[in-house]
């Protein structure tokens, strides 16, 4: 019986789950917060049921809560310590799954997340030396091209530290609001949309031959508990929209060693998934200063009530 292809992930607070992640790392997934999301173990997570699905075994879970890409260092995900957390007991990985992006984006951009304060700032930044605590604002002009430089920086760290990996990025998904009928996602949250971001991810994938899960893509949302972390239905739907990315890439001729096991599992019931379209209901150019925004300051949330109330 051959043997399982070992997986890895590397993301943020969606890919945490109490228990999985090393020592040390911030976990969203734990506590009063898996009874609110109903994502209750390890098995109700989106990564564990891509794994699964896909016939394979997870290695190692780097993810991190509240990081980002970008940054000075650890734990910003194109740091070495991010990078090293993908391997387990001396064994490397066959695959890497990431999704990563979404703080990179809510904050518009390190720096803000420095002056921010922001709960995973790099370690390595002296508070003190920062100034006077400042809620971000609109992003630079150029916070996609940053983000694109540091998601690319990443990714060719992960292809010399796993030379013989097969790296997966996912971009990046709108969430809803659990309970509303309508999109609710903050598309244009500091100015700069969403789909800019995930351009970066694409262009940064491609340069450094890595495959692309395109979620974003198939214009679906999964159901969030305030928009941006899955609840245990949005877990399922994130899962399903993975494979179903997964398998689009397949059949578009990217190369693939995973190409039989994505195939199989496009026709597993876990395939299919109730994800509703997605739907940008509100044009403003920025969501500061604009009522139907959720919140924006530092602890802003990534939700737009205009077409969801």
């Amino acid at each position: 019986m051959a043997e399982k292809r070992l997986f890895s992930i590397l993301g943020d607070s969606i890919s945490t789950f109490e228990g999985c992640n090393p020592e040390g790392f911030r976990v969203f997934y734990e506590g009063e917060r898996q009874e609110a999301t109903g994502v209750l173990a390890p098995q109700d997570t989106w990564w564990a049921q891509v794994v699964g699905a896909l016939d394979g075994e997870l290695l190692a879970n780097g993810s991190y809560s509240g990081s980002m890409v970008e940054g000075a260092g650890f734990p910003a995900g194109n740091s070495a310590e991010r990078i090293a957390a993908l391997a387990r007991d001396g064994r490397a990985p066959d695959a890497v799954l990431v999704f990563i992006g979404i703080n990179d984006y809510g904050w518009g951009g390190a720096d803000a997340q420095a002056v921010g304060r922001g709960s995973a700032m790099p370690v390595c930044l002296d508070a003190a030396a920062l100034g006077e605590e400042r809620e971000p604002g609109l992003a630079p002009a150029d916070a996609a091209d940053r983000f694109g430089a540091a998601y690319e920086a990443m990714l060719a760290r992960m292809r010399v530290a796993y030379p013989r990996a097969e790296i997966w990025c996912c971009t990046l998904c709108p969430g809803r609001v659990v309970g509303r009928d309508g999109s609710t996602f903050a598309y244009r949250l500091r100015g700069v949309h969403l789909d800019a971001y995930n351009d970066a991810i694409r262009g940064a994938a491609t340069r450094q031959g890595c495959r692309v899960a395109d979620v974003r893509a198939l214009g679906c949302d999964y159901e969030g508990l305030e928009g941006t972390h899955p609840t245990a239905r949005g877990m399922r739907q994130f899962a399903a929209l993975v494979l179903r990315a997964m398998e689009a890439e397949r059949t578009a001729g990217a190369p693939t060693v995973l190409a039989e096991s994505i195939a199989e599992a496009a026709t597993l019931p876990a395939a299919a998934f109730d994800a509703l379209p997605s739907a940008e209901t509100c044009k403003e150019p920025s969501c500061i200063g604009c009522p139907h925004a959720g919140a924006t300051g530092s602890q802003w949330l990534l939700a737009c009530n205009k077409g969801g109330e």
